[in-house]
């Protein structure tokens, strides 16, 4: 992953934490919404735009063409009527939740304060609006669970059914990997691990850096670990891995063994999963689908009995 790959993955936590709260430089505001006694303005999307499209859309009137308008003005009202059931709800977040997640897209990133700050400067977004809009999410997170409930009620007879019904889903995906491993016994740990990524960004070879800095044995093979199932992955390496395409690598990842940076090479289909060992993940993904449908139906609640006026 290069250097641009690894900032743009800082940028969109920034981007789903901050918008729409982010504050950056000076521009002319014009009223586009009203929701109830807020307002949504056309700085907050010009904002939004910056960061989410990484410059494509240069200016507010670049955006006001953009097929994605309504939509995107959809999420800033969405987001207006939340904060205002908050309110209603007297549900606060403390300084030190917001400062638990800042902590943890830190370690995350291997990326210290002062570093975190400066990557969000460069973006225009001040280190004030990150955490506000970390705090804003958090709050959007506990008004819905309070609104819509966390209990979803599955039977076997419905996993069943799920199983049944959608095979292709339940067929494990394996991938061949190599991997460059630093043990977290190592006290130099995450310096070692920012270091062969250093090296990775540089140009030189994969094989070549797993060989001089993995710990793993298969840094002697160049790092390759040959083909592993989707499900003996830890959760940290399956999402990193998820969004790689072959011949792609990871940026470090930090797990409770050390640091990984994670080369995908290949991808491959394996027979279908038996339902006995899929039956908590088709729980979880239709528990996912009915909180989905209550919150739709909670946000269309909200609107039904608020003030929205659309000024574009």
């Amino acid at each position: 992953m290069t250097h641009k790959k690894a900032l743009f993955f800082i940028l969109a936590t920034a981007l789903m934490l901050v918008c729409p709260f982010a504050s950056f430089g000076e521009v002319v505001d014009k009223i586009i919404a009203i929701v109830n006694d807020d307002i949504v303005t056309m700085s907050e999307v010009q904002r939004s735009v910056i960061v989410e499209k990484q410059g494509t859309f240069t200016t507010a009137d670049d955006y006001f063409r953009d097929m994605g308008l309504m939509e995107k003005l959809d999420g800033f009202i969405e987001a207006k009527l939340v904060q205002q059931q908050a309110k209603r709800m007297k549900i606060e977040i403390s300084d030190k939740e917001v400062e638990e997640v800042a902590e943890s897209i830190r370690k995350q990133n291997l990326i210290t304060e002062t570093e975190m700050k400066e990557r969000l400067q460069k973006e225009n977004i001040t280190y004030k609006s990150f955490l506000e809009g970390i705090r804003n999410n958090l709050l959007r997170a506990r008004v819905v669970a309070r609104a819509i409930g966390t209990t979803v009620l599955v039977t076997e007879a419905d996993l069943k059914e799920y199983y049944d019904a959608n095979p292709d889903q339940f067929k494990s995906e394996e991938f061949r990997l190599q991997q460059i491993f630093i043990s977290s016994r190592r006290e130099d740990a995450p310096a070692r691990g920012q270091a062969a990524f250093n090296q990775l960004q540089q140009g030189k070879s994969f094989e070549e850096v797993a060989k001089e800095f993995s710990d793993d044995p298969s840094g002697a093979r160049g790092g390759d670990i040959g083909f592993v199932k989707k499900e003996e992955l830890l959760p940290e390496l399956l999402q990193a891995i998820s969004i790689l395409m072959p011949g792609t690598s990871s940026h470090p990842i930090v797990t409770s063994f050390g640091y990984h940076i994670i080369k995908l090479v290949e991808t491959r289909k394996s027979e279908a999963v038996p339902f006995d060992a899929v039956k908590a993940a088709i729980k979880a993904r239709i528990t996912q689908q009915e909180t989905q449908k209550r919150y739709k139906e909670f946000i269309e609640k909200l609107r039904a009995s608020s003030y929205i006026e659309v000024k574009i």
